[in-house]
């Protein structure tokens, strides 16, 4: 095997975007497009992760953010998202939900090895006064400096206002690609979820997900910027993970090169956005924490 001689250098719009980068200029639509259109072992794409790399290093004072995830219930979902293990139309799971005395001893593990804060995540559809107390009783029992977090279904803001109440400073909700296309679930919905979520005052967790290798440049920058100007506390990416059995899987997976060209994208395209506080990759990998992302996640319980 022999390595090909290159002898070219990154153009000059290249080199315009990630200077204006550098100096704290966000790359708009148009240019993330550009950004996106280099293949994933590009030159370019490097010269890209490796900018948003220095940029994500000296904008969070070289810091890192984990937060783990503890999934407490699972079920066969009527949501009936093609990406997911827990749709109904092609699960093989079945119900179960996972004690408080286990919950709270992970909650522990995780908090005594440092994160940041933990989710709390279910099926779409759940009881809420169920899981109001389920919320309520791990508050009571992990140490108060770990944050609680929400990742569950669509809610209302009295609802949202009560979660609050229980300690819960904030959730991760997302309107995903192909949202009402892959999904039984209604896009706008999902984002009057996103805007209740801002009112009640909880902090607010964003991805570009599920992202597959079918997904064009121009479909991942819409999803990216489309949560940016309600003010997202973290932006992130999360690739799809290939279901045997689900109508998504003949795509296959995402490179983790591209992913972690998605997140130095990420970076780079919420440079002015003052309310993100870090950039997620998931799942986590040593080549998107060097491309941009600062943030990972481990999970435990239920998938």
């Amino acid at each position: 095997m022999t390595i090909p001689h290159v002898d070219r250098t990154p153009d000059t719009r290249l080199r315009n975007v990630l200077e204006a980068a550098l100096a704290a200029k966000a790359p708009g639509k148009e240019d993330c497009r550009y950004l996106l259109g280099f293949e994933a072992h590009s030159i370019e794409a490097g010269v890209l992760r490796a900018t948003a790399n220095a940029i994500t290093r000296r904008r969070f004072g070289n810091a890192g953010l984990m937060l783990g995830q503890i999934g407490v219930h699972m079920a066969p979902c009527d949501g009936g998202c093609a990406f997911c293990a827990f749709a109904k139309p092609h699960t093989t799971i079945q119900e179960s939900t996972l004690s408080m005395e286990e919950s709270v001893q992970r909650a522990q593990a995780f908090s005594q090895g440092g994160v940041a804060g933990i989710f709390i995540m279910t099926m779409h559809r759940f009881g809420f006064e169920w899981f109001l107390d389920y919320v309520s009783q791990m508050r009571r029992q992990i140490p108060a400096q770990t944050q609680l977090l929400a990742n569950v279904g669509d809610l209302s803001v009295e609802q949202l206002g009560e979660l609050k109440a229980a300690g819960m400073t904030g959730a991760y909700h997302v309107v995903r690609l192909g949202e009402g296309r892959d999904t039984h679930l209604s896009p706008s919905q999902r984002l009057r979820t996103i805007e209740r979520i801002r009112e009640a005052g909880l902090d607010w967790y964003n991805s570009c997900e599920p992202v597959g290798p079918e997904h064009t440049p121009e479909e991942i920058v819409e999803q990216i910027f489309a949560g940016l100007e309600l003010g997202p506390r973290q932006h992130a990416v999360m690739r799809r993970f290939p279901v045997p059995g689900s109508p998504l899987f003949h795509h296959g997976r995402l490179p983790l090169a591209r992913l972690a060209q998605v997140a130095a994208v990420i970076a780079l395209a919420t440079l002015e956005t003052d309310t993100v506080q870090s950039i997620a990759v998931h799942e986590s990998n040593i080549l998107g924490l060097m491309s941009g992302a600062n943030a990972l996640y481990p999970e435990a319980g239920e998938p």
